[in-house]
Order: structure tokens, then C-alpha cells, then sequence
């Protein structure tokens, strides 16, 4: 889902040229049709995780994927600019809902130990939307014309909405936690648990706690068809305004902020790349036309390709490293953070080898490979910055992540409606220079996100 919504968003911008000719609007205009999905992205994550914490995951993801092909449909059919426009927003709004659910299944699902690794699958495909995508959407485009790319969206969509619908149970399910209590220590409690239930297993004799068994208990099938009492909030919907409230108490908690600000940072770089694109690799001495521009942006997807195996291990394993090291037998979620040394050093220098190489007229497997390594970032930032929050704050990591998507959506909004502008005002080596000077600022800030993170942790416990 996160794959096709990535897609949907990003997939458009090599029929630029279509677009522009056949609703005549300029570059600018052209961008807010990538600008104002990622936004709704961002901002529909305040509808649906309140929704899924009241009704459940289930019932929210299929009526999110219901929204999603309508809007896919009405892309197809929309005969003006803004109808078109219209019809992205209601649609990456629908679809971003992902966004948040993912990681938060995430957290249903894995134990402690394995975020950040499953949190590079799921970093992985988003990528792969946004970078894979295009290359699609260049050739559909180029042959059939920019309204198959949407029948093609819709067709997929329609799919996974099937395949949701028979493969999806709901994740949700009631805990208990205690104050400051991380992830970490949640898994322990979990495998006493069941070391706990294998005892009385062994011994013919059934535990108290086997009357919350009986309550969930049924076929596989019936599971699916049943949606009652999937939500983890007491209230139920009505509970939905105290809920659509928590995400903003995470504001002043600097572990969220950080993860904010560095993945919308590295969300608009990406986005804001494949923005100008058209721009300036369709007129000489490139002359791309869509499916060109598709294939070039593909060739950005081997960052991820690149990064994926490196992001996911690599954050794990300086969690155990550093906290067997440092901290005894306490575990810290901060002790991933080093792992940004990484994107550090890639990531950000990747821009500036793709605005000194298409400045220059060089070779475009040069440019390729600077886009490549900007694109990396995309995996390994989220995979340490949001196994943080997860971990830290296992209870109401969902809350966060409903922050940090809206939030890194809005930054990669701002960034993406003004480049174009941008780049007509400052050219393209000053415009990557900047955009590189800021996102290694924002990273040297996770130096102090490791030394004083269980410090402020601590210190904002009072605000959830």
C-alpha cells in the first residue's frame, strides 16, 4: 500500500510535458500536482490513526483503500487542471494513511529487536513507490498516453483492497505499560509471558489469563468479517477527539522533532529532485522525453537497493553493540542514532554531485549516481529515526508517528511548491548547496538527540 501510494504521488511528474501542452500551465503549476498530494499525505494521518486506534486497523485501511481507487478513478476522468489537481489530494490523502499504520503495525507485529530492520521494509517500498514509479509512469505515458497511468494506479489498487480484505487481520490488540517503560523491556515481559503459558501448557493446567484467549478466539475467516470491539480505546468512537488530540502533546519532545525535521528534510530532496527533473533534462543537450526521465529515475533507486541491507542490520546491531557497551543491561533507544554517521556522509553530497554534473553537461550515469545517494537517505534516516520513537515510546508510538508523518510531509510540501521558483532565481549548483548545508545541520542536531535524549525523555514523561 505504502508502495502504490508512493507511486501515485510521485509517478506523475514525467508527464509533465503532457500535462503542461494539455491543460497549458507552467512548471509551477505542474509542481503543485506532486506538492499538494504530499501534503494531504501528511495531514490525512490526523484522520486516520485516531480512526484506527477507535475502530481498529482493519476496517480503517479497507475504508482507506476505498477512498483511495475512487479518487484514482476520478484522475482518470478529470477533464481540467484543477479537477485533476482535486482528485491527487482526496487521493494521497486516502492514501498516506499508510503512513503511520505501517510503522505502527510494525510495532504490533515485531519484537524489539527487529524495527529497524522491519522498519527498512517498510522504508524500502516507500522508496520504491517514489522512485520506481516514474520509471513506469515514463513508459505508460510515453505510449498510451498520462490518463493509463492512473487505470494502471486504480487497477493495482483495486488488487491490494482484495488482497487486504482476505490477508489482513486486525494487529490491534490491549496492552498495559508502565511509565518510561521502552520497548525493549515490553519484549521481556512478552517472552516471560509465554515462557509463563508453555509452563502450565506442560502441565495439563490452563492459566487464569486463558479467558482473554476465549474472548478473541474463532476461525481465521470469521476473524476477517468480524469488526467488533477491534479498536484499543475503551470509548470506541467516541473517543476519536481525545485521541485526534494525543499526537500534538508530542510537540515538545525532541526525539519526535528531530525525526520530524530530518526525514521531511530527506523526503525533499528526493521530491524536490524529481520535481525539476522534466524541467531540465527535457530541453538540450538532454532532451529526455518521459520515458527517459522514468529511466532516470530509476537509476536513483539503486541507493535504496544499496541502503536497504545496510539500514535496517546495521541500526539493530549498534543498538545491542552500543548498550552492552555502555549502559549494562539498561537499554537506551538512542543507541541507534549513530547510525546516521551513514546517511551523513552519502546522502547530502549526493546533490551537489548531481547539480555540478547536469550544470556542466556531463554525463548523465554521473548525475544518476549523485541522485542515487541522495535517494539512500530515504531508508537510512527513517530506519534509525523512527525505530527511536518506536522503541522510546512503544504505547503511544502511533501518536508520534502521526506527528512526524504530518510534519514531514508539510516540510517536503514547502520545499517541493517552491522549486521551481527556486531554481529559476538561484540555479542549480546555489539551490544544492543550500538544501546540502541544511540537511547536514539537521543531522549534526542527532549528536544532542544521543547525549540528552534519556535525559528529555525523562523530562517530558508528564506530557503522555
Amino acid at each position: 500500500m505504502v508502495f502504490l501510494a508512493n507511486m501515485y504521488a510521485a509517478g506523475i511528474a514525467t508527464g509533465f510535458n503532457e500535462l503542461g501542452m494539455e491543460f497549458r500551465v507552467d512548471p509551477s503549476q505542474l509542481g503543485k500536482t506532486i506538492a499538494y498530494p504530499v501534503l494531504a499525505q501528511g495531514a490525512g494521518n490526523l484522520l486516520w490513526t485516531p480512526t484506527s486506534i477507535c475502530l481498529g486497523k482493519r476496517p480503517t485501511i479497507i475504508a482507506a483503500l476505498v477512498v483511495f481507487l475512487v479518487a484514482t478513478i476520478w484522475s482518470i476522468k478529470a477533464t481540467s487542471f484543477d479537477s485533476l489537481l482535486a482528485s491527487r489530494v482526496i487521493g494521497g490523502f486516502a492514501g498516506g494513511s499508510i503512513d503511520s499504520l505501517g510503522p505502527a503495525i510494525v510495532s504490533d507485529l515485531y519484537m524489539e529487536r527487529y524495527f529497524a530492520t522491519a522498519m527498512a521494509v517498510f522504508s524500502f517500498s516507500l522508496s520504491g513507490g517514489s522512485q520506481i514509479g516514474p520509471m513506469i509512469a515514463g513508459f505508460l505515458i510515453q505510449a498510451r498516453g498520462w490518463r493509463w497511468f492512473f487505470i494502471l494506479c486504480s487497477i493495482l489498487i483495486a488488487v491490494n483492497l482484495v488482497s487486504v480484505l482476505l490477508f489482513f487481520p486486525e494487529t490491534n490488540y490491549r496492552r498495559i505499560f508502565y511509565e518510561e517503560e521502552t520497548a525493549n523491556e515490553v519484549e521481556k515481559q512478552a517472552s516471560q509471558m509465554i515462557e509463563f503459558q508453555e509452563e502450565y501448557t506442560k502441565s495439563g493446567s490452563t492459566p487464569r489469563s486463558s479467558s482473554l484467549t476465549r474472548q478473541y478466539a474463532g476461525s481465521y475467516w470469521k476473524d476477517l468479517v468480524d469488526f467488533r470491539n477491534r479498536g484499543v480505546d475503551e470509548q470506541g468512537l467516541y473517543g476519536w477527539p481525545r485521541q485526534f488530540s494525543l499526537p500534538f502533546r508530542f510537540f515538545l519532545v525532541p526525539q519526535v522533532l528531530f525525526a520530524t525535521i530530518s526525514y521531511g528534510i530527506f523526503l525533499a530532496g528526493t521530491v524536490m529532485i524529481s520535481t525539476i527533473s522534466p524541467q531540465i533534462l527535457s530541453p538540450p543537450p538532454y532532451l529526455f522525453t518521459s520515458s527517459a526521465i522514468g529511466l532516470f529515475t530509476l537509476s536513483s533507486f539503486i541507493g535504496v537497493v544499496v541502503a536497504y541491507p545496510i539500514a535496517g542490520p546495521l541500526t539493530d546491531y549498534l543498538s545491542r553493540v552500543l548498550g552492552r557497551k555502555y549502559h549494562s543491561e539498561t537499554h537506551v533507544p538512542e543507541d541507534r542514532l549513530p547510525a546516521l554517521v551513514v546517511p551523513f556522509i552519502i546522502a547530502p553530497p549526493g546533490l551537489l554531485v548531481f547539480a555540478y554534473v547536469i550544470s556542466n553537461r556531463g554525463s548523465i550515469y554521473a548525475a544518476a549516481t549523485g541522485y542515487a545517494m541522495q535517494v539512500s537517505g530515504l531508508v537510512l534516516v527513517p530506519s534509525a529515526v523512527l525505530s527511536v520513537v518506536v522503541d522510546g515510546w512503544p504505547e503511544s508510538g502511533s501518536e508520534a508517528l502521526v506527528l512526524i508523518n504530518a510534519g514531514k510531509n508539510a516540510i517536503a510540501f514547502g520545499l517541493t511548491l517552491c522549486s521551481s521558483d527556486w531554481l529559476t532565481s538561484e540555479g542549480l549548483v546555489k539551490m544544492s548547496w543550500e538544501m546540502t548545508a541544511i540537511q547536514w545541520a539537521i543531522l549534526s542536531l542527532g549528536v544532542i538527540v544521543y547525549f540528552l535524549g534519556p535525559w528529555a525523555r525523562k523530562k517530558t514523561a508528564w506530557l503522555l
